[in-house]
C-alpha cells in the first residue's frame, strides 16, 4: 500500500483500513459517474447482470469483510435488492471486489433506480503476526 492513511479503523488488529462507499443507483441499477462517498475507491461499475465491480485505488494484503446496506427507494421484498454480498475479491493483486445483490427470497437482482448503497469495506494493509 503506497497511499497515506491518516488513521486505521479502531481495531485490536493493527493495519486495518475501512473504506466507505455510498451512491444512489440510476436507471436499471446503473452506477452514477460521481459517487457520493468513495475515498480510496477508483471506480465502481455494473459489469454483467448483477455483478458490481469495485476497483480500489490500492492493493491490500487481505479482504476482511464488508458491511453492506441497501436503502430501497421504494421497498419491495420480492423484486428489490434486500441484501448484498461480496462474492469475489482479488484485493492483493488487482484491488477488486465483486458485489451481488439479492431479494428477500435469495434471487439475484440489480439495484433499482433511486436505491442508495452504503458499504464499509474492512481491509488488511500489512501482514500481522
Amino acid at each position: 500500500m503506497d497511499r497515506y492513511v491518516n488513521t486505521d479503523v479502531s481495531n485490536f488488529q493493527a493495519g486495518v483500513v475501512g473504506l466507505d462507499l455510498i451512491f444512489t443507483a440510476g436507471t436499471s441499477g446503473a452506477v452514477p459517474t460521481v459517487l457520493y462517498k468513495a475515498d480510496g475507491i477508483a471506480s465502481v461499475g455494473l459489469q454483467n447482470t448483477n455483478d458490481y465491480l469495485v476497483t480500489l485505488q490500492d492493493c491490500y494484503v487481505d479482504y476482511l469483510n464488508a458491511e453492506i446496506t441497501v436503502m430501497q427507494a421504494t421497498y419491495n421484498a420480492s423484486t428489490g435488492a434486500c441484501k448484498g454480498n461480496v462474492v469475489a475479491h482479488t484485493v492483493s493483486t488487482t484491488g477488486t471486489l465483486t458485489i451481488n445483490f439479492y431479494n428477500a427470497a435469495g434471487a439475484l437482482v440489480n439495484l433499482a433506480s433511486g436505491d442508495q448503497l452504503r458499504v464499509t469495506f474492512r481491509l488488511q494493509r500489512w501482514t500481522t503476526n
